[in-house]
């Protein structure tokens, strides 16, 4: 996320937003230059150029106030169409960089990050050249009147830019933290909501509320804290605003009445004085807030960076996965050490243990999902010479099945139609045919993932049908049966350990029946 990036959406609209603002800025001048003459004319009244003066300040105050809101409108345009771009490359980023990511990471990332880029970058970016073009004009203006106004103005303008200075990085801190707290509220509503009917059932609703309550305290102190620090930021901008009136309209008044300048500069200066003070410190003011989100949208633009598209060398289907020292330690100090394993093609591998023994951190590291502390997985071929694994044709079943927006049929295919022929018969190896019949639609009944129009054993056989279909080469099953029946999972385990595919199948209360259908059987 760049000025660049958002110059580049669309250039022209982009000269037409920065000209007009400037163009805007400049007319409001001219009106209040305009009027000095204006006021003298009335003092002397000459009527024909009261008239002519009227007319042309009344045109040029249309002019400066209409455009302004022409811009913004123009400004608003642009920045959708960047925010658009930028959230399909984050959204591409995300999938293409193999990496695990929180959806409230994601969500922080596309919605409140934006906002606060949006707010304090993006819409000042037509108040700073507004008000910067009102700041030059003001100042050619008084130079016009007399050098001395002008020597003042500058003295003025020189403390007004300083002054902010001494809460800059205060307000890019406030800025970031509030990033950061808004990320930390959207993770603790996803870990606790998520779970909203078991808190429900243990009458847990008071841990929920507090804590929500406690990072919602969290969020409502970093809010708090960047509006001080902006507020702040308004004081120091009165200041200077009060020492450019003060300062200005005394030496206004003493060249009047020595007759240097006419007599309609005394309202006219004071106007160009307020305009250069107002002027520098908003300008200024966008200037900070500008810089306050510099380091947010460093962090943006890692999220959007194209993922090397480099093809790896060397790329197979693995004939052996071995693992050597893997170990995983965790935040609380405790470390799951595994024992080296060796996995050959084909076999077919019961995967068991305890709870808390590390069976499906396990899958996670074979899968590349997360990084061990300690030791590898070696992927290897036939000659076992090391490879880079083909992590397509690795089919990973996890506990929850996970479905998507679509049909059942799209959900097994993965929205691959020329996979469509296949379903058929992958819908009968995994035993799903009688379940499909109690669809009106079929395979094309739409699936509903806020009622869940399905139950929890054909998610599971809709998830084992795709990896079937899909010709995974390896297939590590994590509980890929606990919610179908035991007459049920013996037929589909049956139909599973016919293929050639490697199999490392999770699960916790087999029977002799079922764990003889296996090669070997590995406790953790």
């Amino acid at each position: 996320m760049s000025f660049k990036g958002f110059v580049n959406t669309n250039r022209l609209r982009f000269f037409v937003i920065t000209f007009l603002s400037i163009l805007s800025g400049i007319s409001g001048i001219l009106a209040g230059y305009i009027q000095m003459y204006w006021l003298t004319y009335i003092k002397e009244k000459n009527w024909t150029e009261v008239a002519i003066t009227t007319g042309l300040m009344a045109l040029c105050w249309f002019f400066a106030q209409s455009v302004i809101y022409f811009v913004q409108y123009l400004n608003n345009i642009q920045e959708e169409e960047y925010f658009k771009k930028l959230r399909d490359q984050i959204a591409k980023h995300y999938f293409e960089d193999g990496k695990l990511h929180k959806v409230s990471d994601f969500q922080n990332r596309l919605t409140n990050d934006f906002e606060i880029v949006k707010n304090n970058f993006f819409e000042w970016y037509v108040i700073v050249p507004f008000y910067g073009s009102m700041l030059i004009a003001s100042l050619v203006a008084l130079i016009s009147i007399h050098w001395s106004i002008f020597i003042l103005s500058l003295i003025i303008d020189l403390i007004s830019y300083f002054l902010p200075k001494l809460i800059d990085k205060k307000l890019e801190k406030a800025t970031i933290k509030v990033s950061q707290r808004n990320n930390e509220y959207l993770t603790t509503l996803s870990h606790w909501f998520s779970g909203l009917n078991e808190l429900r059932r243990y009458f847990a609703g008071a841990k929920l509320l507090e804590v929500q309550n406690v990072s919602a305290n969290k969020l409502e102190k970093a809010n708090v804290n960047q509006v001080v620090q902006q507020q702040l930021l308004t004081i120091l901008n009165g200041v200077g605003e009060l020492l450019s009136t003060i300062v200005l309209l005394g030496a206004t008044g003493i060249l009047v009445e020595n007759k240097v300048i006419i007599f309609g500069a005394i309202l006219s200066v004071q106007n160009f004085a307020n305009n250069v003070s107002f002027g520098m410190q908003t300008t200024i003011q966008g200037l900070t807030m500008m810089r306050s989100t510099k380091p947010l949208m460093a962090k943006i633009s890692k999220d959007i960076e194209p993922i090397s598209s480099q093809k790896k060398t060397n790329i197979e289907v693995p004939y052996i996965i071995e693992t050597q020292n893997l170990a995983l330690k965790f935040p609380n100090g405790e470390t799951l050490q595994y024992p080296d394993l060796k996995i050959n093609q084909g076999e077919k591998i019961l995967l068991s243990g305890d709870s808390g023994s590390g069976k499906t951190t396990l899958f996670k590291l074979l899968l590349g999902i997360i990084e061990p502390s300690q030791g590898k997985v070696n992927f290897k071929n036939k000659k076992n010479e090391e490879i880079n694994p083909d992590f397509s044709k690795i089919g990973y079943i996890p506990q929850e099945p996970i479905l998507f927006p679509g049909t059942i049929k799209q959900n097994i295919t993965m929205f691959n139609n020329e996979l469509t022929s296949k379903v058929e018969k992958a819908i009968e190896e995994v035993g799903l045919e009688n379940d499909i019949k109690k669809f009106e639609n079929g395979v094309n009944t739409e699936l509903d993932l806020n009622k869940l129009n399905i139950s929890g054993g054909q998610r599971q056989k809709i998830v084992l049908a795709r990896a079937k279909i899909h010709g995974s080469k390896i297939i590590l099953i994590d509980e890929g049966t606990s919610a179908i029946d035991q007459k049920g999972t013996l037929s589909i385990l049956k139909n599973l350990l016919k293929s050639e595919a490697t199999i490392v199948f999770i699960a916790h209360n087999f029977n002799e029946s079922m764990r003889n259908l296996f090669d070997r059987e590995i406790k953790l």
